[in-house]
């Protein structure tokens, strides 16, 4: 595997990783706050912060392929 493949699969994969503790942290925040009263429970809310979950989950699925792009684009230049 080409090296800067590697290190764009690498930052791709932190950038997903990256969304799915963002996205975990306000569902989990908006949780607590519906535990303790502060705020109702809204479906669209939660859908809203679930947003950067899905995020981070494609770019976690699609990694490779978007990091073979990525150097080939720069490969053809």
């Amino acid at each position: 595997m080409n090296p800067y493949t590697k290190i764009a699969l690498t930052v791709i994969r932190l950038l997903g990783a990256g969304f799915l503790l963002i996205g975990g942290m306000n569902l989990g925040l908006y949780w607590i706050k519906i535990r303790h009263g502060q705020a109702h429970f809204q479906i669209w809310r939660c859908l809203y912060l679930s947003l950067p979950i899905v995020i981070g989950l494609g770019l976690l699925v699609k990694s490779s392929a978007l990091a073979r792009r990525l150097t080939q684009d720069f490969d053809e230049e």
